[in-house]
């Protein structure tokens, strides 16, 4: 088994409000994320809805962020 990517709509337990987020997970189940749209993880909220990505998925999600979002030069920050 290796590291696992995926995006989630969760809902939060503190407001419910829905949320965005992607998260790796490694063997373990231990992970962390990168929450994109909605209010600040409390750590009471629950996963409705998630996408384990695969390499297809990370190529089209890819193309799309190089479209409006070109990737910097090697060396440049």
């Amino acid at each position: 088994m290796s590291d696992q990517l995926s995006m989630y709509v969760g809902q939060d337990g503190a407001t419910g409000r829905l949320q965005l987020a992607i998260r790796k997970t490694d063997e373990s189940g231990a992970g962390h994320g990168y929450r994109i749209a909605g209010p600040k993880f409390t750590g009471t909220g629950s996963v409705l809805l998630e996408h384990k990505l695969n390499a297809d998925d990370a190529d089209e999600i890819r193309r799309y962020l190089d479209a409006v979002f070109p990737p910097k030069a090697a060396g440049h920050e």
